[in-house]
């Protein structure tokens, strides 16, 4: 944990000696009452928590607010929802890299109960974006939707942006042999399931003129795709 985050209210109750944090706090960073170390509150500032008084079940700790995070970066990522695990980790590491977006929906070719999974049905896709921004250093988590289809996600994007769809098509341009003379703040990210857009959902991005590319003749995991895709473009948009 490279940032210990907690909702604003938690520092009315003691950390319990049970949870993962005060587990982290006693066997990595081996603590002790008195000490400090980075924390922050979700949504809110970075700053310094204090262990002031052991209790029976858990530790009383104090917050100091010092600074704000670095803000999130103006990516939007419209993902093909995949298995529950692979989304997990997908939003785990977009959260890492500072996103400010993620828009998932179900597609023509990926299997639809994947929306319905525990996953998202629970809320259990927050605690892989906070864990995301504890591996950042960074209060800040992207804001997420989901939507039953990509003509859904695809409503309202940010003006002006660069966007940008990975596809397995081997007729279409490799991202290596594209560059684009326009000058974006922002851009779209949109990936499909491993087994890529339909001709359908082709066609649907081709007329929100998204440019198509791939990442090579290889056909790439879904997380690879996204983590080296946000990496290209952040580099193009400055921010690497």
């Amino acid at each position: 944990m490279n940032l210990i985050l907690f909702e604003e209210e938690e520092f009315n109750t003691d950390l319990l000696f049970n949870d993962p944090r005060a587990v982290h706090i006693r066997d990595i960073l081996h603590l002790k009452e008195g000490d400090d170390f980075a924390a922050g509150i979700i949504g809110g500032l970075r700053g310094r928590a204090k262990l002031i008084f052991r209790g029976s079940s858990g530790w009383k700790v104090a917050f100091t607010a010092l600074e704000e995070s670095p803000p999130l970066l103006p990516l939007t990522l419209i993902l093909g929802c995949p298995r529950p695990p692979v989304a997990k980790r997908i939003l785990k590491d977009m959260s890492t890299m500072g996103l400010r977006e993620i828009r998932v929906c179900s597609t023509d070719l990926n299997e639809k109960s994947y929306l319905g999974s525990k996953l998202w049905r629970e809320g259990l896709w927050r605690e892989a974006l906070i864990d995301g921004a504890v591996q950042g250093g960074s209060t800040l988590i992207p804001t997420v939707h989901t939507g039953s289809s990509l003509e859904h996600v695809l409503e309202n994007l940010p003006p002006g942006a660069g966007k940008i769809a990975f596809d397995n098509d081997e007729e279409i341009r490799s991202y290596s042999r594209w560059s684009s003379s326009a000058d974006y703040s922002s851009a779209v990210l949109a990936i499909g399931p491993e087994r890529g857009w339909s001709h359908r959902e082709r066609d649907i991005l081709d007329s929100r003129e998204f440019f198509r590319l791939h990442l090579g003749k290889r056909i790439l995991r879904t997380e690879t795709a996204c983590s080296a895709g946000a990496a290209l473009l952040l580099e193009s948009l400055g921010f690497f």
